[in-house]
């Protein structure tokens, strides 16, 4: 499971079409297309929100199951983080031991 609140980065480019939401990270040359429930994905992270609550969000909207949310979701947010697109902020507990 990711422990972060997965966000928008403020310098990447995008572009809502009908059909698809275009991005492109700062830099790069390549344009990532977000079709479908990506649609969704990128509305919804418009704001940080921990990965378990994007995941319920989601899920009620488009009435499925969590699990099943997450786990489609984690490799996706996972690399678009990776890609430059989405920031990740972490949100697990700190404990200095």
């Amino acid at each position: 499971m990711i422990s972060s609140s997965p966000i928008r980065r403020a310098d990447v480019l995008w572009r809502d079409t009908l059909d698809a939401v275009l991005v492109r990270p700062p830099g790069g040359v390549e344009v990532v297309k977000l079709a479908g429930t990506g649609r969704a994905l990128w509305a919804a992270l418009e704001e940080p929100q921990r990965f378990t609550d994007l995941c319920a969000d989601l899920g009620a909207t488009h009435d499925a199951e969590v699990s099943v949310i997450a786990a489609d979701l984690a490799p996706v947010v996972s690399d678009l983080i990776a890609r430059g697109v989405l920031a990740g902020h972490d949100t697990s507990p700190h404990h200095d031991d």
